[in-house]
């Protein structure tokens, strides 16, 4: 079933052309890759599709319901269902780690208490092996370190789909195999990936459908239907 569809999508920012005309829809319980030299548009299909960007033209939706048109309560539901990981990490420089962790909690899962926010914050920390103070902002991080606390705040409200923009770009192979290892995990669960990347080891490691983007537009579909296809289409040109 798709769950996300995007149908005769355009996007432009200070009328320059960066999506043209897309069409495409992600299936519940698949790992979608959007792959693509740098500038072909393929994160800013990701983004599109997780509903940061309103198109500027176009439709997509979410179970049907189009994203930019829900209501506030739809939306909040959406946001609690699918995360995203920013290529850039995107932490709260004015906030602790602890903070900058606790507030999708705080706004997803009012219910909880400060006790419960806690237990899960230090669950999912540990889960991506980060071990400095939570009490520290993130200047005070290395770079794969904010990866680290990009990754557990993309998982920390157990969603239903993750959105990943170059999730293991300036990491050590150490932190790729262990990011990799809890996307298995999570894929194992039968939820859903769309991710953006150019790291072949990555790639290599999920059975996916595979969309090439060039100038803003698809150039190709390699879907898991053409099985036979994918371990050799577009060998080493990522």
């Amino acid at each position: 079933m798709a769950i996300l569809k995007m149908k005769n999508v355009c996007y432009e920012d200070n009328n320059q052309k960066i999506i043209n005309n897309i069409s495409h829809y992600i299936e519940a319980n698949t790992v979608t890759a959007f792959l693509g030299k740098p500038g072909s548009g393929k994160s800013t299909a990701l983004k599109l599709l997780a509903g940061l960007f309103p198109p500027t033209s176009g439709s997509i939706s979410f179970e049907d319901k189009e994203i930019h048109t829900m209501s506030q309560k739809q939306n909040m539901d959406f946001r609690k269902r699918a995360s995203f990981m920013f290529q850039d990490s995107a932490l709260w420089a004015n906030q602790d780690i602890y903070h900058n962790l606790e507030l999708p909690l705080q706004i997803h899962f009012p219910e909880l208490s400060a006790a419960e926010r806690k237990e899960r914050i230090i669950r999912y920390t540990e889960l991506v092996e980060y071990h400095k103070p939570l009490i520290i902002r993130p200047a005070a991080l290395s770079i794969g370190e904010q990866k680290k606390i990009s990754f557990a705040r993309a998982l920390i409200c157990q969603p239903e789909i993750l959105f990943l923009d170059e999730p293991t770009e300036s990491i050590d192979d150490k932190t790729e195999d262990l990011f990799i290892s809890i996307l298995k995990d999570f894929i194992a669960e039968n939820k859903t990936v769309v991710y953006v990347s150019h790291d072949n080891y990555l790639i290599n490691s999920f059975l996916c459908d595979k969309i090439y983007f060039e100038d803003g537009e698809i150039k190709e579909k390699i879907l898991l239907d053409d099985i036979n296809q994918i371990d050799d289409y577009y060998e080493g040109d990522l």
